[in-house]
């Protein structure tokens, strides 16, 4: 995934939330944890299996994104970069 992948995801995302599964309430470091290393679900970037899971606040409750460590690193990286524009 590069940047600009990245930033269209992140549109994505904003624009479609339900794409995302719901996140249960509180949603503790510990259950994302369980999710990201104990169940099986693809990256939402590449379909590769999902290294983290994160939450996603959005007008519609909080969602889980799941993505694999590079795709994450890129998402995260295109995030701070429209923060920052």
């Amino acid at each position: 995934m590069n940047t600009a992948a990245a930033t269209g995801l992140l549109h994505l995302i904003a624009a479609e939330p339900a794409l995302l599964a719901a996140a249960p309430p509180g949603a503790p470091g510990e259950t994302l944890l369980h999710r990201a290393r104990d169940e099986h679900h693809p990256c939402l970037g590449c379909g590769r299996p999902a290294s983290c899971a994160v939450i996603v606040h959005s007008p519609i409750g909080d969602r889980v994104l799941d993505l694999c460590s590079f795709c994450w690193d890129t998402v995260r990286q295109a995030n701070e970069a429209s923060s920052q524009a």
